[in-house]
């Protein structure tokens, strides 16, 4: 991916070389109802997939599950990011 992608909006300064696991989407705080992408927004959601919610599953940082990346920017920028891969607890 080259430095003008779209996606790119500073995250190499919490998310270059960080442990990822694939999950399926959970609340983890009372009232949260879906998280995006921290490239592309795409919504990432225990809801039925629909015009809003993109995935159900996706990677996230662990173990804080602070922020999620859809399975397309996972693919793009694994190498750019050098993510380390985690078995799921």
């Amino acid at each position: 991916m080259s430095d003008g992608d779209w996606r790119l909006m500073g995250q190499e300064r919490y998310l270059a070389d960080a442990v990822l696991t694939w999950a399926t989407w959970r609340p983890v705080k009372p009232g949260w109802d879906h998280d995006h992408c921290a490239f592309c927004q795409a919504e990432i959601s225990d809801r039925p997939i629909d015009e809003h919610t993109a995935y159900n599953a996706a990677w996230v940082t662990s173990p804080d599950q602070a922020n999620w990346i859809c399975p397309v920017c996972f693919a793009d920028f694994q190498v750019r990011f050098r993510w380390n891969v985690a078995q799921a607890e």
